[in-house]
């Protein structure tokens, strides 16, 4: 461009001098992530929130609960079992966990029988994952915003991917249907639908713009631009996982004829990234078996059940496929 023409029709100078830079960069990046999820599920970008992850999403409304409750120990209501890591980061800022137990329904989540226990309960805060995590069960999360008061968070986390429904497409949805609504939020990443979890990239969707304002100036450390780079090359591709989960099921499902164990297979499930077994030889020997072909795997009194239960991860067939072999050549 010559220095005759117009002054307007120059490209806009950029002189960076408040921040420098790279932080410059780092907080574009940010806004772009926002740009391309919002693209992506219909949702303005104000109103999205990146975060370090699913984890860093929940323990940043965690936050924003702790910094706006009166109440010297909020209670934050949530199935039990389930996704052990949130559970341990409210139990760890003070929250009382209030359990609503599925074991006794089969492990079915009944959106009746939890809407009864928080109206009963009236917690600070409400943490669901959907899938469940470690069994699969799923539930109508509308049907319960429908009922919960405003005053209550609600916070699903729609982490684990599956073949059932989008994440994605059931974030918009709920979106729309409840836009404005305070105190609404639906957390996500890619670490286990495209095994991204080393970059720790994850968002909370916000149903009101105020809350997400709120979150952000609550959140003012960015995602690193290369994290950012790799949940943005992601989003919008399908779960990279899926073919590897249903592997997994195959073993486990053929494993299970030998009657050593079983799926918890709760009435309305899915196939996730966890499953949920139950052992049916004595949790002593199943352990030494373990130890002995080195199988790490998380037993149920760690979150929550007794050791005749274990989670297992789904992705790694290949380590399923040792499991269920270790487990019906060495049980008597």
């Amino acid at each position: 461009m010559s220095d005759t023409e117009p002054h307007n029709q120059r490209a806009k100078r950029h002189v960076e001098l408040r921040t420098g830079t790279p932080y410059a960069n780092l907080n574009a990046a940010q806004t772009l992530f926002a740009q391309t999820l919002g693209a992506h599920c219909h949702i303005p970008p104000d109103n999205i929130v990146p975060t370090f992850g699913a984890t860093g999403a929940i323990e940043a409304v965690r936050n924003h609960v702790l910094k706006n409750t009166s109440n010297r120990r909020p209670v934050v209501l949530t199935v039990a079992p389930g996704y052990w890591r949130a559970r341990e980061s409210f139990e760890g800022l003070g929250f009382e966990l209030l359990n609503f137990r599925t074991e006794p329904n089969a492990f079915s989540i009944s959106e009746e029988a939890f809407i009864g226990k928080a109206l009963e309960a009236r917690p600070d805060l409400i943490y669901l994952s959907l899938p469940n995590n470690p069994t699969g069960a799923i539930f109508d999360p509308p049907t319960i915003i429908g009922k919960i008061p405003e005053e209550m968070t609600l916070i699903f986390d729609l982490t684990l991917p599956c073949r059932d429904f989008d994440a994605g497409k059931l974030t918009r949805e709920i979106y729309e249907s409840f836009e404005g609504r305070s105190n609404l939020f639906m957390v996500g990443s890619t670490s286990k639908s495209h095994e991204t979890a080393e970059y720790r990239i994850g968002w909370a969707v916000c149903a009101s713009a105020n809350d997400a304002a709120q979150l952000r100036g609550e959140n003012r450390s960015g995602v690193s631009t290369f994290a950012i780079a790799e949940g943005t090359r992601r989003i919008g591709e399908p779960p990279t996982v899926l073919d590897k989960i249903n592997r997994s099921f195959s073993f486990l499902e053929a494993g299970a004829r030998s009657g050593k164990f079983e799926i918890i297979k709760p009435e309305r499930r899915v196939r996730t990234t966890y499953v949920l077994i139950e052992l049916l030889e004595p949790s002593e020997s199943v352990r030494k078996i373990l130890d002995d072909n080195g199988i790490h795997v998380m037993w149920g009194s760690d979150f929550g059940l007794t050791d005749k239960h274990l989670r297992l991860e789904t992705i790694e067939y290949a380590n399923v496929e040792i499991f269920v072999n270790a487990i019906n050549s060495s049980v008597q």
